[in-house]
């Protein structure tokens, strides 16, 4: 059993819709349970995750952007994150894992990319804008079951299957977090979604004579109905005054992805320290996706100094470009009478880091962010002739590992 507590105190100085100081903090609790040892089930393992969330949300309260500027912002509760089982079999080389799982924990990861403190290097905002209920990032997960084979050392495949909405309904706000507040909502009544990865991983010992790499294709479908971006029900668009206002509804979703983390420098007699770069891209149909292009990128430095062997910064950059179809409705409405925003375009974040390693288990991160366009290009709530600022986030978050 293990638990990490994080906390941070940031804010928008400039921009967004608001500026404002907020704080927040997750307390995080693991169990793993080695069924072999306890019992003698050869290969069986119990995994839970459980959050206690407190604060504020930035970004969805002031700065009105698509891409939450923290992996931790969330909703406050107390809710079961992840709980499964898993069977390995063949010295660990196939395993099959069933219950609450996480997307973001077993698709489109990468190491690097996890350094990072916005979430868009995380789950990225494409799956959440554009998957029923956000999809499985966090702070929810779905029902599922994933099948991993490694047919080489070098080699591993992963094909899923989930629920394809882990918090189906509407509320006030169509929150997500708030129909499914407590994350025990084990629904398995929605159309399903497929996942599937291969990956290609070299160097990953320590003494290997070559850089660690590895890189990912993969993709994923969802089998159930998606809203239409540009046109409703009777084929005009959503942007005409005589639109009936109900979009057109299309059948199925997808996305293709890949992934690239090299390390491009390290330090010898080291598995992980160094100079790292990743690089993550993903498409989806313009006509049933909000956003429908996304990308991000950076370089990670582990060990930033002479005896400072865990001290990690970075810098890092997302962009998500928002849909034809979206920005040709807007276009539609400015022509008709009906809106006066501009075309939606593109949503996108730098971020510069550093944290540093007190103890063992005690970190302090210290980061910058600056968000370009947040909504992909919205107005403001309160005055919709202007559009809602660039913003620029300072933040400082310390981590203990309990």
């Amino acid at each position: 059993m293990t638990a990490t507590y994080t906390a941070e105190t940031l804010g928008n100085p400039s921009g967004g819709i608001k500026r404002r100081a907020v704080g927040a903090a997750l307390l995080q609790g693991d169990l793993d349970v080695n069924l072999d040892k306890l019992v003698g089930w050869q290969g069986g393992k119990i995994h839970a995750t459980a959050f206690h969330i407190q604060g504020r949300q930035l970004t969805s309260n002031f700065i009105g952007g698509l891409i939450p500027v923290s992996s931790v912002e969330a909703a406050p509760s107390t809710r079961l994150f992840s709980l499964w089982f898993e069977q390995s079999v063949l010295d660990d080389r196939a395993s099959l894992r069933f219950g609450q799982i996480p997307m973001q924990e077993e698709f489109f990861t990468s190491t690097y990319a996890a350094y990072m403190v916005n979430s868009a290097f995380g789950w990225p905002a494409i799956y959440a804008a554009n998957m029923p209920s956000g999809g499985g990032g966090y702070p929810l997960a779905n029902m599922g079951t994933r099948l991993k084979v490694k047919p080489t050392e070098e080699i591993s495949l992963m094909a899923a299957v989930f629920s394809g909405n882990v918090a189906p309904g509407t509320n006030v706000g169509n929150d997500a977090q708030k129909r499914n507040r407590s994350g025990t909502d084990f629904s398995f009544g929605s159309p399903p979604v497929w996942f599937g990865e291969a990956a290609y991983s070299i160097n990953q010992d320590k003494d290997s004579p070559g850089l660690p790499a590895t890189f990912k294709l993969g993709g994923w479908y969802y089998n159930g109905r998606t809203a239409d971006q540009h046109f409703d029900n009777t084929g005009l668009s959503l942007g005409s005054g005589a639109s009936s206002g109900v979009a057109r509804n299309l059948h199925g979703n997808w996305a293709v992805y890949g992934i690239v983390d090299h390390m491009l420098w390290k330090r010898e007699g080291t598995v992980d320290s160094g100079v790292g770069a990743f690089f993550r891209t993903t498409y989806m149909p313009d006509d049933r996706n909000q956003m429908s292009y996304w990308l991000d990128t950076g370089l990670t430095l582990k060990g930033t100094f002479e005896g400072r062997d865990d001290d990690i910064t970075g810098i890092s950059f997302a962009y998500g470009k928002m849909s034809d179809e979206l920005a040709s409705r807007d276009a539609d409405a400015r022509r008709f009478g009906t809106a006066t925003a501009p075309d939606h375009d593109f949503e996108s974040v730098v971020e510069i880091m550093y944290s540093y390693a007190v103890t063992p288990w005690w970190s302090v991160t210290g980061f910058g962010q600056y968000l370009f366009h947040p909504g992909g290009t919205t107005t403001l709530p309160e005055n919709t002739s202007k559009t809602i600022p660039d913003a620029s986030v300072l933040g400082l978050r310390t981590s203990f590992k309990l």
